[in-house]
Formats: C-alpha cells, structure tokens, sequence
C-alpha cells in the first residue's frame, strides 16, 4: 500500500511541476496514471490506509481540484483570446 502512495506523492508533484510550465498534454497523461494508481488504491481496499495515507489522498485531492479550476480558467482566457484574434482577423480581410 505504502508503494501506491508514494507513486501518487510522485505523480502528484510531476503533475504540478507541468502545471508550471503549461504543459497540458503532460497533465493529462499524468493525470490518467494518478487515477489508475488511486483505483489500485482503494481495490486495495480502504480499511488497509493509514490515517496519514488518508491525509494524504485528501491533499493531493485538494491540489488536484485547486489545479483543474486553474486550468478551466486558463483555458477559457485563451479561447477568449483566440476568438479576438479570429474576429480580428475577419474584420481586417472585409
């Protein structure tokens, strides 16, 4: 079990590490095995976690929420961006 949370402390920062430099396609890549190792986790079974483990998961499950309301964020500035640019551009073209 101990090895299960050590890989999701370690997908957790490689995780945050890509937030920093915007490498999104990264994120989710990692993200994907951060939820793999997480069912493994609980088949494992809950019972069988510490209540540092426990401390643990919920941390990085706030990170996890605080990160992807960061992402939506940004992602909508860019659309928001892009669809300028595109209007933009139309406008200069008639």
């Amino acid at each position: 079990m101990q090895n299960f949370i050590e890989n999701l402390r370690v997908l957790s920062q490689s995780i945050e590490t890509a937030q920093q430099s915007k490498d999104y396609e990264k994120i989710l890549r990692l993200d994907h095995q951060r939820k793999e190792v997480m069912d493994k986790i609980f088949a494992a079974g809950i019972k069988r976690l510490s209540e540092e483990n426990i401390k643990t998961i919920r941390s990085i499950a706030e990170a996890n929420e605080k990160m992807i309301a960061e992402i939506s964020i940004a992602g909508t500035k860019r659309a928001e961006k892009a669809h300028k640019t595109i209007k933009a551009i139309k406008g200069y073209h008639k």
